[in-house]
């Protein structure tokens, strides 16, 4: 009898370079996660795209849509509108004007956890609210995100970590 080599266990990633370079985290009530992705900056269309992606895919019950001017000032709410438009973020009127941040909240059915995801104008930052205090299943998550793989086999593995730059 022939012995055969065993298949190794393969591994819970995908073979691919990961989109995030560096995740941080700031802990409290509620878990921040200021995530740097490793890709090219984003824009407004890509930040509404994953919005509507995130309404689409994961978030039940929004709670909250923000948009402002740039980060650091006040921001307009506008879920009451959004609730009488009865909820379609990709033709949603006040987000077909540029601004400089844009976020959106609501339960995410992954995690089973409110989620706030914040995203800012030409830039590789991305942050994260929630009250999971869980590093791992946070930087699944915002890959799944990131990629927009939810509801696929690729949903929530770990791409390889990014090299270091020298």
């Amino acid at each position: 009898m022939f012995n055969l080599p065993r298949k190794k266990k393969q591994k819970e990633t995908l073979d691919d370079v990961s989109y995030i370079e560096e995740m941080k985290q700031k802990r409290g009530l509620w878990q921040q996660y200021d995530v740097l992705l490793a890709a090219n900056g984003y824009g407004w269309d890509y930040m509404v795209a994953t919005a509507a992606y995130m309404e689409s895919a994961d978030l039940d019950d929004i709670s909250s849509i923000t948009i402002s001017e740039m980060a650091n000032m006040p921001e307009t709410e506008l879920i009451d509108s959004y609730r009488k438009t009865q909820g379609y973020l990709k033709d949603f009127e006040p987000l077909s004007i540029e601004k400089g941040q844009l976020a959106i909240a609501g339960i995410s059915r992954t995690l089973k956890a409110p989620v706030k995801i914040v995203m800012f104008n030409q830039t590789r930052v991305l942050r994260v609210f929630t009250i999971i205090d869980d590093r791992v299943i946070l930087l699944k998550y915002i890959e799944t995100i990131i990629r927009r793989s939810f509801g696929t086999k690729d949903a929530m593995k770990l791409a390889k970590p990014v090299s270091k730059k020298k």
